[in-house]
């Protein structure tokens, strides 16, 4: 369910998206704003390849009650996806100018917004990729509440900020995203306290 929930949530997302940055930035910055979406995909060849295997391997060894072999493989994913986006940062933030022109760009004005709009949107991805991530790292640990409830906050809460800066604040709209992402950390963190969660205990560590 919270997979499901997620990928229709990031639906709604891009479709609101898609519209509220054509009203507060015209042409030139929804091709800007699709280069950035396809940036998430780059992460999503990591992110998506890392929760699958988790997912799969998490799931039988949770299954064998085998704490330590638990801590070990989340331990594992975590490590792999801080590796892979350190790199996919590094690179955006020196090149961002071979990424613009990767996805067609080829305008000096599209080029410029491009590479301001990607160094913003390559910070942005990091915390949705470890909001993504321990999605399933609490599902695969029973706790299919908090779980679900990141799911939908994941795309939905990007909506109103969306809508909030674009109305307000158009010139900091491609900040968007990663301020939503901020707040859904402390939403997660609240809701986290007030359930009592304790990983590292339920990890044996």
């Amino acid at each position: 369910a919270p997979l499901a929930v997620a990928s229709v949530c990031l639906t709604l997302l891009l479709l609101t998206s898609n519209r509220v940055v054509l009203e507060s930035a015209g042409r030139t910055g929804i091709f800007v704003f699709a280069v950035c979406m396809n940036l998430l995909q780059i992460y999503n060849l990591f992110l998506a390849g890392t929760c699958r295997s988790l997912q799969t391997f998490g799931a039988v060894i949770k299954g064998k009650g085998n704490k330590e072999e638990f801590a070990f493989i989340i331990g594992k994913a975590v490590l792999f996806i801080t590796v892979a986006m350190t790199f996919i940062c590094a690179y955006v933030w020196l090149f961002p100018q071979t990424v613009a022109t990767m996805f067609g760009t080829d305008e000096a004005e599209m080029i410029s917004l491009s590479c301001h709009a990607l160094r913003i949107f390559c910070l942005s991805f990091v915390p949705f990729c470890y909001i993504y991530l321990i999605m399933i790292i609490y599902k695969l640990m029973g706790y299919g509440t908090i779980s679900l409830f990141i799911s939908f906050i994941l795309s939905l809460t990007v909506i109103p900020v969306l809508v909030v800066v674009a109305r307000w604040f158009p010139q900091w709209i491609w900040y968007s995203y990663l301020i939503a992402y901020i707040i859904e950390i402390a939403m997660i963190a609240i809701f986290h306290k007030a359930q009592g969660i304790n990983l590292r205990e339920e990890l044996g560590k």
